[in-house]
């Protein structure tokens, strides 16, 4: 069976109508549940490379990606080195209606 290139076949299905929109939202869905190793990989970041801005191992990098538990400023770091930054919401279901608080955690 033939192999066929990435971009033939991305604009093959971008020539499709709707197909960008279908696209973005599909991203907005992908991206609202992301894990680490998925972001770093959207960015087209290695671990090595990472690994070395952040001035870690490559294998530490893939133990934090793995991790279930991870420390509030490794993440923070890790978000920074990526460009962006971390922010964290307190949601609250009440009656119905989810209520979200900005949380502001050290500094």
């Amino acid at each position: 069976m033939p192999t066929k290139s990435y971009d033939k076949l991305h604009q093959k299905v971008m020539a499709r109508s709707g197909a960008a929109e279908r696209l973005a939202i599909l991203r907005e869905e992908t991206l609202a549940e992301i894990g680490l190793y998925e972001l770093r990989k959207t960015l087209q970041r290695s671990q090595t490379e990472l690994a070395s801005l952040l001035g870690i191992s490559q294998s530490a990098v893939s133990q934090l990606e793995r991790g279930q538990d991870i420390k509030l400023s490794t993440l923070r770091t890790y978000l920074e080195t990526l460009g962006a930054r971390l922010e964290l919401v307190a949601v609250f279901d009440s009656a119905g209606v989810a209520i979200e608080i900005p949380l502001k955690v050290g500094d």
